[in-house]
């Protein structure tokens, strides 16, 4: 009888530790869950600010729901915010314009006079650009009005969403996915989109006079404050938590949960590029020097030097209008900042085989400022011919050396974007250096042809010495 109460008595305090400890272990579950909860409800914005309050419903934020506090959707003004980048040295820095403000406008968007510039037939918009307020306007409306809706990008192979803005008007945004001085390796085409690569293209445009190149600005977006309440489902679906950061990976070509870019405390840094589709209707056409992209075939290009000749210079639309002249305008600018990726090119349909090339898409510039690959060359070595007044302008920036060099007349433009500085310093030296190799490539064709047969001068309305 004893011996059955004394195994009574332990059997019972053998229960109760185990349901003491089967307590502490489900309340340090909770208090761990609790924890873990209440960190992916708080994303700060720039500090102490708060962007918003989550509620997260598993891992996933397509099953998460936002509190819709109409004050606190309300747009906020650009955070002054640290991107980590590495500034350059004092030397290589122009002298910089007024930079845009950070705030919006307390005035109508500018979006009727891009939808008037963009229906000239020889340019996007007019010289000198950031010299005019309209332009500067323009920009400061891209990079700070409200986004009242968010959907997929376009189709293509590079993440990117299409934001439409205050107004009506749609813009692409690509993001951040590189440090300024990052590095691509392998073939010059390789890597993804740089946002930065497009912001100082179109910048690179404007100083080379060309003016066919839609505006880009930089632009910081808050994502759960400015995007997720107005964005779609299907890109919506795209987006989850990594750790306490919010991810998202898009849909495109090459767009998958592993390849997402990720926010820090929210906050998302890219280009915003002004959407063309609202006014003119494009047309693409296949570059006629483009990549095979594959390292055991080559292209006719590649090995035939009188390709041009033979397969180009043949055919109509290069015999007579601005097409041929086009295409070497922009075989100088893709050399001058490194892109190898130009396998089509765009131009207002309306306009016809006369309609001008357009300098879309430039994300995969900028990306080994140590690479100077000779082949993006070839359209111009082979063909032999430059417009006029791209030559002036070439051999102005090779008069006028050191403070007022290429390079310095293009970071003096980039330095009134929001997100400045655009680029580093050693793809700022990049140019001056491939600027004399496009020089050079010229005065031997004008060796062997002739300067009446290679320098051009074709100058429609757009174009200025």
């Amino acid at each position: 009888m004893r011996s059955a109460k004394r195994l009574l008595i332990v059997v019972t305090g053998l229960l109760t530790v185990a349901l003491i400890v089967l307590l502490d272990e489900q309340q340090q579950k909770h208090q761990q869950n609790g924890q873990q909860f209440d960190a992916r409800r708080r994303i700060v914005k720039d500090g102490d600010e708060q962007l918003a309050t989550l509620r997260a419903q598993g891992e996933h934020y397509g099953n998460a729901k936002i509190h819709k506090d109409h004050e606190q959707m309300q747009a906020a003004s650009r955070p002054n915010v640290d991107f980590g980048v590495v500034p350059m040295a004092r030397s290589t820095r122009s002298p910089p314009m007024t930079a845009l403000p950070r705030t919006r406008r307390h005035a109508p968007p500018k979006w009727d006079v891009w939808r008037a510039w963009s229906t000239d037939p020889d340019r996007l918009y007019p010289r000198p650009a950031l010299e005019s307020s309209d332009m500067r306007d323009l920009l400061q409306d891209m990079a700070t009005l409200p986004i009242t809706a968010a959907k997929v990008g376009y189709r293509g192979t590079q993440l990117k969403m299409l934001l439409t803005l205050e107004g009506g008007q749609a813009v692409v945004f690509k993001p951040r996915r590189f440090d300024r001085d990052f590095t691509i390796v392998g073939e010059t085409y390789a890597g993804f989109d740089r946002h930065n690569a497009e912001i100082a293209g179109f910048h690179l445009d404007g100083v080379l006079g060309y003016q066919r190149s839609p505006p880009v600005v930089g632009r910081v977006l808050n994502l759960p404050r400015e995007v997720l309440p107005v964005a779609e489902p299907r890109l919506k679906s795209t987006f989850f938590y990594q750790g306490n950061n919010i991810c998202f990976y898009g849909v495109c070509r090459y767009c998958k949960r592993e390849l997402a870019v990720c926010a820090k405390n929210g906050i998302m840094e890219g280009s915003v590029t002004i959407w063309l589709a609202n006014s003119p209707q494009l047309k693409t056409w296949q570059h006629p020097y483009q990549r095979t992209y594959s390292s055991t075939r080559r292209a006719r290009w590649e090995t035939d030097k009188s390709y041009c000749d033979k397969a180009v210079l043949s055919k109509d639309l290069f015999k007579k209008g601005p097409r041929l002249l086009d295409l070497l305008d922009a075989t100088v600018m893709d050399y001058l900042v490194g892109n190898a990726d130009r396998h089509h090119y765009e131009t207002v349909q309306k306009y016809g085989d006369s309609a001008r090339l357009l300098m879309m898409d430039n994300g995969k510039s900028f990306g080994n400022a140590y690479n100077d690959d000779a082949s993006i060359l070839e359209p111009l070595n082979q063909c032999c011919r430059l417009r006029s007044s791209t030559w002036k302008r070439l051999q102005v920036f090779e008069e006028q050396r050191g403070a007022h060099s290429l390079s310095h007349a293009l970071n003096a433009s980039m330095s009134i974007d929001p997100l400045s500085p655009i680029l580093y310093s050693t793809h700022l030296k990049a140019i001056d250096r491939r600027r004399r190799d496009v020089m050079a490539a010229v005065e031997r064709c004008i060796v062997r042809r002739g300067r009446d047969n290679v320098i051009i001068d074709d100058k429609p309305a757009n174009e200025h010495t």
